[in-house]
């Protein structure tokens, strides 16, 4: 058995809600130990919270862990982000490596309005991952820790790798690249500002 060679690579895994419990999270981080990413853990329950947790570096991956829906990222009680607002702190803080994936540990941040609205307000965002219906914290988990070992171990795409954690679940993961989501017409004509 060889030891995995350390990739240098940062994931910032961001926290707002209590639900999302430890042991989800522990989960991740002692996986993700196997490729040699660091992880850099924040609980943010302001905006403000959030903006400084995105200026700590530039990474491969942003992991947002809370509740979501098709209009904002929540904790249910007092901060609610809408993903345009996201995408700007994403932007305003240049926290992306090239093609770094944002990956939604939420309910439904698979759906393509999420995306569209991360990636029409943000050019950095290369790729974007999540559920597309309302999941169990052990059912993301799952997926995600299965999406990592794909992209990360068997260097496949993070689509396909996303396809690959719909199989081991059963729910509907979907990663969404830029490049084709730049050719969807929904995008074009209802999200990009630079669209002609």
């Amino acid at each position: 058995m060889s030891d995995l060679v350390p990739t240098n690579k940062k994931l910032l895994l961001v926290r707002v809600s209590s639900d999302v419990k430890d042991n989800s999270l522990l989960s991740l981080y002692n996986f993700v130990q196997h490729f040699g990413i660091e992880v850099i853990h924040r609980d943010v329950s302001t905006k403000q919270d959030l903006e400084d947790a995105l200026k700590l570096g530039s990474f491969d991956y942003l992991y947002f862990a809370g509740h979501g829906d098709e209009t904002c990222f929540t904790d249910n009680k007092l901060l609610n982000l809408t993903w345009t607002e996201i995408g700007e702190l994403i932007c305003q803080t240049s926290c992306l490596n090239n093609n770094a994936i944002v990956m939604l540990y939420c309910c439904k941040g698979g759906l393509s309005p999420v995306v569209f609205e991360l990636m029409a307000t943000c050019p950095s965002v290369q790729y974007v991952c999540g559920a597309k219906q309302n999941v169990s914290g052990l059912d993301l988990t799952t997926g995600f820790v299965v999406f990592l070992y794909n992209v990360e171990h068997r260097k496949i795409d993070p689509t396909i790798s996303a396809n690959k954690a719909t199989d081991a679940t059963d729910i509907r993961f979907q990663c969404f690249n830029r490049v084709d989501v730049e050719f969807n017409p929904m995008y074009f004509h209802n999200y990009c500002k630079n669209c002609n």
